[in-house]
């Protein structure tokens, strides 16, 4: 049942193999096949673009080459004919000069187009008859240089009139009147030449270029009229909602702003409703766009056969390969099957039986190498059987042993954890003791912080109080000085009142003379009377100050004495601050001992805590080192039992097998192994 297992796995993965790379395989051809022919026909497509575009060019330029060339030979021909009758002597030289001018510059005769015209050059560049720029000089230009290089044939060139905004592309035809040194020129813009195309003649020639079964060629203007296509007159560019017209439309947008070349794109074919290729140009001179188109049904129909041609032979060779796989799977495996049947014998104890060979190849070989193994398994057991006897003796006498050990063992572990108890508990004392200590020792050293504060601060009380001690005796000696100063005041008061009564006296005299004055006396009497009573106001504020003067002696008085008593309340305050300074200082000298005895204390029980740590580490690491050999010890039993049991196991073992009949031990080892061929 195995055998068809793997037969069947065998197979199922050499077909998805088969599968993994075929088609992988087969989409990258698909796909590089298709990248291949779409880029084939563009490159087609746009060829057969350009051949339109070129062919339409060309006929153009002819058409246009061939209607100039008639109008400036025609127009040489009938100066030809002025000149001649100048030489036969009918008219002057002038008279036929004006003869001739007056043709080229006539309205009807010299218009050609819209804006084109008949003109006379030159063949120094003069312009000799212009109906606009008569007498200009106009070599300096690259076409005039051209033109007189050439003086006959056709010309192409770009040219700009006054009030347009980009130049525009101009033919002319040149046709030299050597007698009279003229250049008759016939020119005018390329795209006023639209009237001239035979756009039937154009048809019959398009007609011959085909893109394939399906494809076609064709040509429109900007209005829609269709110039060129084998089956429609025209398309409604309005109806913008038909996705043909659409792409159209702006394909003819783009092909206008990028003039000259040739775009490229897909859309629904505008007569059949196919999805196909196009490639478009733009013709500015006739407001023409010419495209070429072709059927992408045409293009991958040879792809699509390719395909199906593909998927045939892929389920061919996918047959055959089933076949040929079924083949080598029955050769390989009939051998396997015996090799099992072997496997099967051993795996149920026969390690007797050897296995017939009967090819040379790998399968053989492999199949010797189990002769060789299953031989050597019979050698092995041999072996084994008789040390595990050995062994199951040995085994008995260790664990007997192992037994002893671990029950001494586990006494010693129990008497040391004992003592590690003993210990634990010691140093968790003198732990508790150092933390007390280091407190205390905290405690005293804040002591003297704060006490040397509390001096810090009753010296800068000291200070202070001396400072307020002589502030106030700098405040009793100034307002002592300010009663002297009190006193001067009064004697400038009473010079004051002095000078007051005086400045009365002569005041009143002098309106006595004033009134004995009359008249003339009179503004000075004015003048006295506003002195006396000045000297009356005076008299008046005089009194005031002498009040206010009083009152501030009073109140110095009063000050000097308060001062006084303060004074000796400062002293008194001074006296407490030295006696207070002097208790803070043996407070002082007392905390310093008190911190420093704390401090040895605390060093001693810290060192005390170290030996009780290093004895208890110590004491922790023999129990530790018992505790490992006691469970090496219980390992050791263990092994011992499980030793024991793995021998009595591989005893029962080893009867299962059926060995040689002949396995004594030198037998087994001098036998040398036997192969088939």
């Amino acid at each position: 049942m195995k055998i068809k297992k793997l037969s069947l796995k065998m197979q199922i993965a050499l077909n998805l193999l088969f599968l993994i790379v075929m088609i992988p395989l087969g989409i990258s051809v698909f796909t590089t096949t298709s990248t291949e022919i779409a880029h084939r026909t563009s490159i087609e497509l746009v060829s057969n673009t350009k051949l339109i575009s070129d062919m339409t060019h060309v006929y153009v330029n002819s058409t246009v080459e061939n209607y100039l060339r008639a109008i400036a030979e025609k127009t040489k021909s009938l100066i030809e004919i002025y000149y001649n009758q100048y030489a036969s002597g009918m008219v002057t030289r002038q008279e036929a000069f004006a003869e001739a001018r007056a043709l080229i510059l006539d309205k009807n005769y010299g218009k050609i187009g819209t804006t084109g015209y008949i003109a006379g050059v030159s063949s120094k560049g003069i312009l000799a008859i212009h109906p606009a720029s008569e007498g200009v000089d106009a070599s300096g230009y690259d076409f005039m240089k051209k033109a007189m290089e050439m003086k006959n044939g056709f010309l192409t060139y770009e040219w700009q009139n006054t009030g347009e905004d980009v130049p525009r592309d101009k033919v002319g035809y040149m046709s030299y009147f050597e007698p009279w040194d003229i250049i008759v020129w016939a020119s005018s813009y390329k795209s006023e030449f639209r009237f001239l195309v035979d756009e039937t003649r154009l048809k019959e020639k398009l007609k011959s270029l085909k893109n394939g079964e399906t494809g076609y060629n064709f040509i429109l203007d900007s209005t829609g009229r269709l110039i060129y296509h084998p089956e429609l007159q025209s398309l409604d560019m309005k109806n913008l909602d038909d996705p043909s017209i659409s792409t159209i439309v702006n394909m003819m947008s783009e092909a206008k702003i990028r003039n000259g070349e040739i775009i490229q794109n897909s859309y629904i074919g505008e007569t059949d409703g196919q999805e196909r290729m196009i490639s478009m140009t733009y013709y500015e001179e006739m407001d023409w766009f010419i495209a070429s188109s072709i059927s992408k049904k045409e293009i991958y129909g040879i792809l699509y056969t390719l395909g199906r041609i593909l998927i045939f032979i892929s389920l061919g060779a996918f047959v055959v390969m089933n076949f040929v796989i079924f083949w080598l799977l029955k050769m390989m495996l009939t051998p396997l099957k015996r090799i099992s049947s072997a496997v099967n014998q051993v795996s149920e104890g026969d390690i007797s039986h050897q296995i017939d060979i009967y090819t040379a190849d790998e399968i053989g070989a492999m199949t010797g190498d189990i002769n060789h193994l299953i031989e050597g398994l019979n050698k092995v057991f041999c072996r084994m059987k008789h040390d595990v006897e050995i062994l199951n003796s040995s085994i008995q006498d260790l664990s007997s042993s192992s037994k002893e050990i671990a029950t001494t063992s586990n006494e010693q572990a129990s008497a040391v954890k004992e003592i590690v108890t003993t210990m634990e508990d010691s140093d968790q004392l003198s732990k508790g003791i150092e933390s007390m200590i280091n407190e205390v020792s905290n405690i005293a050293n804040a002591t003297k912080e704060k006490v040397k504060n509390g001096v810090n601060n009753i010296e800068e009380s000291l200070v202070k109080m001396s400072e307020i001690r002589t502030s106030n005796d700098d405040t009793i000696t100034g307002i002592r000085s300010l009663s002297e100063k009190i006193e001067a005041i009064w004697e400038i008061v009473t010079i004051i009142n002095s000078i007051a009564d005086q400045t009365k006296i002569i005041a009143f005299n002098a309106e006595l003379e004033a009134s004995a004055a009359g008249e003339a006396g009179k503004n000075f009497q004015i003048v006295a009377s506003e002195i006396r009573r000045l000297a009356d106001s005076t008299v008046n504020s005089t009194s005031e100050i002498k009040s206010k003067i009083n009152e501030i002696q009073r109140s110095s008085d009063r000050l000097i004495t308060a001062s006084e008593d303060g004074t000796n309340k400062i002293k008194e305050g001074d006296s407490l601050t030295q006696s207070l300074h002097q208790t803070f200082e043996e407070i002082m000298e007392s905390s310093e001992i008190t911190a420093g005895s704390a401090d040895n204390i605390s060093s001693s029980i810290k060192q005390m805590v170290v030996a009780f740590e290093q004895i208890l580490l110590t004491l922790k690491q023999i129990s530790e080192g018992i505790n490992n050999f006691v469970i090496s010890t219980n390992s050791n039993t263990e092994i011992s039992q499980k030793l024991k049991d793995m021998a009595n196991s591989m005893g029962t073992f080893l009867s299962y097998y059926n060995t040689t009949d002949v396995c004594s031990m030198d037998q087994s080892m001098e036998r040398k192994p036997e192969s088939k061929g």
